[in-house]
């Protein structure tokens, strides 16, 4: 639903066109990956070792994901 409205939102889209949405999660979110990649047709994009630390201090692994106009109505 979200990138269903960033893409038609007709006062989001006058100001500057939305044609490409790209996000991150934690390589460890593996139901989120199964989402993205095969409910929603993201790509991934990358996977980048020690992205960002948490609040314990712990390095994270962030996996990459895009999706562009014309893949999300394609899906």
């Amino acid at each position: 639903m979200l990138c269903e409205f960033l893409f038609t939102d007709e006062t989001i889209n006058s100001k500057c066109s939305i044609d490409k949405v790209a996000w991150d999660t934690m390589l460890e979110n593996k139901r989120a990956q199964y989402v993205y990649e095969n409910k929603i047709g993201a790509r991934k994009t990358g996977v980048k070792e020690n992205a960002w630390k948490d609040q314990t201090g712990k390095w994270r692994t962030a996996v990459y994901y895009e999706l562009n106009r014309e893949e999300f109505y394609n899906r």
